[in-house]
């Protein structure tokens, strides 16, 4: 297989079924360092970290910022060393346990990830900047009551960041790299000052002390969903929420294929990823309870944000950089990896994965701009959350079981194929862990949504991880060692005749 070199990987990319060459594999463990601290800092963890809040203050806050995040980030991690290992990207390691044509239809559901991300994370961009240009060019911000409706003041914002995290995607992983590093210089040099400016003025015991009078609560009234919604946020919400937050960075694998080792393609990007969300969870959350106990509290997504605070203190450019070089670099990715899961769904279509790449990026602009029409973005955002983590917490689950439990360890180049070899089971599909995955998304559902009781005392994900992983290691190792019998005793047909 070629070898891209210097700016070649402008013009052509490896797609999702390519196997990265190991010539080709040039990250090191800090460009995964870099990668990663970059993509996860973003205005996105300030939101949630203003959530992680509600339900026990800033003890219940930092417990599932430094414990629970931290662990849950161990079985992301351990993609990226999959990844790593075959030189395969994130949907390319759905094969072996889905089936070369089974795994278009998580590649499907990839797409959801990716494309849902780059535009959430677009629009609380744009929430943040609102705040720095009502101050700096007296633009109404997001939440101002004498804004229009839908507020285009903030179509400038959306269109920028849609058009610069474009330019990057489609330059290839390469300049996604050199944007990253440049990405973090700046956001450690400004990122250092607006937490300065945040943690200043903050009476830190007092903030600690502070408790919400309950849970706090979200409802949605008729027409919303149905009948109406309350979402309750609990620890044990708050704990799926963020498994779905952390597990959702599914591009881990595609950059992690280019890593020059097993090592670097797992622990740069938890070392990166667990930095800066210990880092920007903290500030929205310090930000948030702040905002309660001043009795100054307007929104979840005005008040986790220091943008505004930063701005009026004179740092108004300095903010508006966070927030573009924040989102660009996380966005860059996930556009990146939308193109590979549409490469792995359409594998005979001939286009270059720079005019996918292409394609992904102009997908995102009508979907950022959609929120502008939304009255509850907090519902939107958090739905979003749950939806997704319906999904990727049994997806990933599989993932790692069918790796490391069922096939241990042991993945041939047959994953890169198009047909046939040791992946393509009944007709190209592996049921077991299509229909595992379908079951274990509709366990999290009826328990999310179905028993909010049950999901308010134990979760939804953990007893979705604990079925899918009794259900598919049995079935699927059973299923995987009747299917090698069969690939042997054919070859000893083959040979015999």
């Amino acid at each position: 297989m070629k070898v891209f070199r210097g700016l070649d990987v402008i013009v052509a990319e490896y797609k999702a079924t390519d196997q990265v060459p190991t010539e080709a594999r040039a990250f090191t463990g800090w460009d995964q360092f870099a990668l990663w601290f970059a993509a996860a800092s973003l205005p996105a963890a300030w939101l949630y970290g203003g959530y992680m809040t509600a339900a026990y203050g800033l003890p219940g806050a930092f417990a599932l910022i430094f414990l629970v995040s931290t662990v849950t980030f161990i079985p992301w991690a351990l993609i990226g060393y999959i990844a790593a290992d075959k030189g395969a990207s994130s949907v390319s390691l759905l094969r072996p346990a889905f089936g070369l044509r089974g795994s278009k239809l998580p590649s499907v559901f990839y797409l959801f990830f990716g494309y849902g991300w780059a535009a959430v994370n677009v629009f609380i961009a744009a929430i943040s900047m609102s705040f720095v240009l009502n101050i700096t060019v007296g633009w109404p911000s997001a939440f101002d009551p004498t804004a229009p409706v839908p507020n285009y003041f903030m179509v400038p914002s959306i269109l920028l960041v849609c058009g610069i995290q474009g330019f990057f995607a489609t330059a290839g992983h390469r300049a996604i790299r050199y944007l990253n590093w440049a990405s973090t210089v700046a956001l450690v040099v400004f990122g250092a000052y607006a937490s300065y400016i945040v943690l200043k003025d903050f009476n830190f015991g007092q903030l600690w002390a502070w408790r919400p009078a309950g849970p706090l609560s979200f409802a949605f009234t008729a027409g919303t969903i149905g009948s109406g919604f309350t979402y309750t946020l609990t620890f044990p919400v708050l704990l799926d929420l963020l498994i779905a937050y952390n597990w959702t960075w599914e591009f881990i694998g595609d950059f992690s294929r280019f890593a020059r080792s097993k090592k670097a393609g797992t622990w740069g990007p938890f070392a990166g990823a667990s930095l800066a969300q210990y880092w920007f969870f903290s500030v929205g959350a310090l930000m948030t309870v702040a905002a309660f106990t001043s009795g100054n509290f307007i929104s979840f997504a005005a008040s986790s944000d220091p943008s505004s605070s930063a701005t009026r203190l004179g740092f108004g450019l300095g903010a508006y950089l966070i927030i573009l070089f924040a989102t660009i670099s996380t966005n860059a990715g996930n556009i990146y990896a939308s193109a590979l899961g549409i490469s792995n769904i359409a594998t005979r279509w001939k286009s270059s994965l720079r005019r996918l790449l292409l394609v992904s990026a102009v997908i995102v602009v009508p979907l950022a701009l959609l929120p502008l029409f939304e009255t509850n973005f907090v519902f939107t955002y958090i739905f979003f959350l749950d939806f997704l983590g319906a999904i990727v917490v049994p997806l990933w689950t599989i993932t790692l079981v069918d790796y490391f439990l069922v096939k241990v360890r042991r993945y041939s180049d047959d994953l890169f194929a198009q047909e046939g070899g040791h992946y393509w089971y009944r007709g190209g599909w592996n049921w077991p862990a299509v229909v595992t995955l379908l079951s274990g998304t509709a366990l999290y559902w009826i328990i999310a949504f179905g028993l909010p009781t049950l999901r308010e005392t134990i979760s939804a994900a953990l007893p979705t991880i604990v079925f899918v992983v009794v259900v598919y290691y049995f079935w699927g190792r059973s299923a995987w060692e009747k299917h090698l019998r069969a690939l042997r005793e054919a070859r000893l047909v083959e040979a015999s005749g």
